[in-house]
């Protein structure tokens, strides 16, 4: 048990860069450590409050209808389904996918710990999650039923035991959406085909539950059914945390616990077997020679960048998921109307909204597109050979950037253009649609390649801790969304005042947040990068 103890804690530390700060003496070190963890708190306590919010919302209908049982039972299902979708492309990097594979199974340590080690990680990621969901709810419903002492008992144990069917089914999936990549010699399209096909079945799934509040109320019954068929642990978990009976509590235990049990050894005893399969590719054989063809620095920069972007599933997944579901809303609204849309989602005069606040929504889904944010750190060890190029490391930072904006722009302005038709917005309104987007999107690239140039993770063993979990990632994110947050009240503040105006005033205010970023890389971007 220590060695797994050890094992865990240690990729943990280093998933959030949290070992090196932690024992560095060095002041700027303590700086980023101080950082992180204000972001982190920042982001769980939004999070939270969001959820409590969420949570409150719903519980107002269930309770006039007398359900409240319900609330919990959505929100373990909304828990247990977004763990699942955040782990299938996370699994396979965690456990199989990570660098020092070589390294860490040649040590005097049991195969079943390593694996133990790989999976305690996963768990405790994932009931992260789970406390910021489920312990909101679990509030709103104390406070709407005012239940026994039981409640408490039993609502705390379990949930402990919540993320682990999910992690077993997510990592199942994962691995075999990998090992079916990677019998073709496209292994990498077909994966990412594969994860995308996944997420938009997920979403699409997820869409049909209807935002009316009294067709929502009409079919509680049947929501209930629905959910309880399809995962049968939560008509379990209700029984033993809503009705305190202690058999289903004890089976929901059992059940969750020895599934994750046998799961573990299984996975232990077929571990290298599984991993030789799932890393093994097919390569082409019919190599020929072409002749050179000779480029700038920033154009060959700027190729190398793009390869190492597509060759990577879990960072295209990542960073290009926001422009994905732009498109699927835009073409959607195609065939659904703004104000029968409206109707459905109990939001009048939702098309007035849209057309005023379309460019800061489009806007949103770019925040969350930054490639920018890892890049840089994911050049790892590698980061030497940049170093010492004869380059300016300016035109190193920028065809970052131009990768960034080519993830994004395409189709951003195709998701635009459909917009436009949809929404039937004027010419003023169409150029805001179109412009206020492209300036975000050059904000988010340039501020990502800053926010990664003063928190760097160089040292990592997998992709995930850089892509998902690094602090420049965290950071990102949330200035991106922050940026985005703040326009969007004063526009809703300022319903008085003409909307045009106001998104005139936030491009031009982004123009030269923009432009100082874009100087302050020109000017500080070679001391920055050598100091890497």
């Amino acid at each position: 048990m220590i060695n797994i103890w050890r094992l865990t804690k240690l990729q943990l530390l280093s998933s959030f860069g949290l070992n090196k700060a932690l024992h560095a003496r060095d002041v700027k070190e303590r700086r980023k450590l101080l950082l992180l963890s204000i972001s982190i708190l920042i982001g769980v306590g939004m999070i939270a409050v969001v959820s409590f919010g969420y949570s409150y919302a719903m519980a107002m209908t269930f309770e006039s209808i007398g359900r409240m049982d319900l609330l919990l039972a959505i929100m373990m299902a909304v828990t247990s389904l977004i763990g699942l979708f955040t782990t299938i492309y996370k699994a396979s990097g965690v456990l199989f996918g990570f660098k020092d594979y070589d390294l860490v199974m040649s040590l005097p340590i049991k195969t079943s710990h390593v694996v133990a080690s790989r999976v305690l990680q996963l768990y405790v990621l994932n009931l992260f999650f789970t406390l910021m969901v489920m312990v909101p709810a679990g509030v709103v419903y104390a406070i709407k039923v005012n239940p026994g002492s039981f409640y408490y008992l039993f609502f705390l144990m379990t949930l402990l035991f919540i993320p682990l069917v999910p992690i077993i089914a997510a990592t199942i999936v994962g691995a075999l959406i990998s090992w079916i990549s990677s019998r073709f010699k496209a292994s990498r399209m077909i994966n990412i085909l594969l994860n995308f096909a996944l997420v938009i079945a997920i979403m699409a799934s997820s869409f049909r539950v209807d935002g009316n509040e009294q067709e929502f109320a009409d079919m509680s019954t049947g929501l209930a059914g629905m959910i309880f068929k399809l995962y049968p642990l939560t008509s379990m978990y209700i029984d033993a945390v809503c009705s305190y009976q202690v058999g289903s509590f004890v089976l929901f235990i059992a059940i969750s616990l020895l599934s994750f049990m046998l799961f573990c050894t299984v996975l232990a005893t077929k571990y290298k077997a599984i991993h030789t399969g799932l890393m093994t590719s097919h390569t082409s054989s019919n190599y020929q020679m072409k002749s050179l063809s000779i480029g700038s620095p920033f154009r060959a920069l700027y190729k190398k960048e793009l390869r190492r972007y597509f060759s990577s599933s879990l960072y295209i997944l990542n960073t290009s998921i926001g422009m994905i579901l732009l498109l699927a809303m835009s073409i959607s609204l195609l065939f659904i109307d703004a104000d029968e849309l409206g109707q459905l989602t109990n939001i009048p005069q939702l098309s007035t909204y849209l057309n005023i606040l379309a460019p800061l929504v489009v806007s949103m889904f770019v925040a969350i597109s930054c490639t920018t944010s890892s890049s840089i750190s994911l050049e790892g060890k590698n980061i030497w050979i940049l170093k010492s190029s004869p380059v300016p490391k300016q035109t190193i930072l920028l065809s970052k950037v131009a990768v960034n904006l080519t993830v994004t722009l395409p189709i951003l302005v195709v998701s635009c253009v459909l917009l436009m038709i949809s929404l039937h917005t004027g010419w003023m309104e169409s150029l805001l649609l179109l412009v206020i987007p492209v300036i975000y999107a050059c904000f988010s690239a340039i501020m990502g390649v800053l926010v990664n140039l003063k928190l760097p993770k160089l040292e990592w063993t997998s992709e995930v801790t850089v892509i998902k979990q690094s602090a420049a990632v965290i950071v990102a994110l949330f200035i991106g969304i922050i940026s985005i947050v703040i326009p969007l009240g004063l526009s809703l503040l300022l319903s008085n005042i003409n909307g045009n105006l106001i998104l005139l005033g936030i491009g031009l205010i982004m123009i030269v947040v923009c432009n100082v970023m874009y100087r302050y890389i020109g000017a500080k971007g070679e001391q920055l990068f050598q100091a890497l």
